[in-house]
């Protein structure tokens, strides 16, 4: 589908807003769909396959973005994508570290982002891991491993962390991770030691695989 310039600048008025059918936007549309948004505003734009930098720079003025159709940003649209707070980039496959230090930097804007959900990547660095864990609520839920230095980095994170693609775990993964108190997300973990599961249940909330449960609950309990 597309719109016009003055289409997007009327739509601008709504504060939640998906237009995921749009697979291209021009500058003037994006500046369009971004002047009436404030910082309560939410818009998906998920069928789009690319933006400029023009336009990553007008759509971040908005609380909510997003742009799960992406599949590369550059470091600029980083940068401006620094300013969302809930932000959704599951298309992308890679990420570099310039782009990681971008989206997680208080220098350039006062605000940070504290949503972010990168379920497209299939593996990340121990570094990214460990500038990735200063968010409130983290989405990785395309990773099938982690390392053991990535989940103690992780397990530092305040509110949420997905990790729905791993399928094991270490025993000291597992008590890094049981760091996250009030969100941890395991839904396809296969099978867990004693020692994995007395870990886990020091999360303060866990959601885990039926066959996991069970174990789980054991410890809980005592």
């Amino acid at each position: 589908g597309k719109i016009t310039a003055k289409q997007a600048e009327s739509l601008s008025k709504v504060k939640r807003l998906e237009l995921n059918g749009l697979t291209s936007i021009t500058d003037e549309q994006a500046a369009g769909l971004s002047k009436g948004f404030n910082f309560d505003s939410v818009i998906k734009l998920d069928g789009l396959l690319s933006i400029t930098d023009a336009q990553a720079a007008s759509l971040s003025i908005v609380d909510g973005l997003s742009l799960n159709g992406l599949t590369t940003i550059t470091d600029k649209q980083a940068v401006s994508l620094s300013r969302v707070n809930i932000l959704q980039l599951s298309g992308l496959t890679s990420i570099t570290n310039e782009q990681v230090e971008s989206l997680m930097s208080r220098k350039r804007f006062p605000r940070l982002v504290e949503r972010l959900n990168l379920n497209g990547l299939t593996s990340i660095t121990d570094g990214q891991a460990e500038s990735l864990s200063k968010l409130k609520r983290l989405g990785l839920n395309g990773l099938t491993s982690i390392t053991d230095e990535q989940a103690e980095s992780l397990g530092n994170i305040d509110y949420s962390l997905s990790l729905n693609g791993l399928t094991s775990i270490t025993d000291k993964q597992a008590e890094s991770l049981s760091n996250v108190r009030t969100g941890l997300h395991l839904n396809s973990l296969t099978s867990i030691t004693d020692a994995q599961a007395e870990s886990l249940s020091e999360a303060g909330y866990l959601e885990i695989s039926e066959a996991c449960k069970p174990l789980i609950d054991k410890y809980k309990k005592k």
